[in-house]
């Protein structure tokens, strides 16, 4: 399915939920802010908001440094 993820045009090649789209993507759900379409997503809800065709995705993830 094709998404835009960050701003870029993405091929999400799994499924079509955004705990998936963490896995492809290497992201740490604990350390993942996501929107999608505009709409923040709970964590709690990762398992089960399916991504859709087009979908704009934002994932934030938070690391330490300094």
């Amino acid at each position: 399915m094709d998404l835009v993820l960050n701003g870029e045009a993405y091929r999400h090649t799994g499924q079509t939920t955004i705990a998936e789209l963490l896995r492809e993507c290497r992201a740490e759900p604990r350390r993942t802010a996501v929107m999608v379409n505009g709409d923040i997503v709970r964590k709690r809800d990762f398992d089960t908001v399916r991504l859709a065709e087009g979908d704009h995705v934002e994932l934030i993830m938070i690391t330490a440094g300094g």
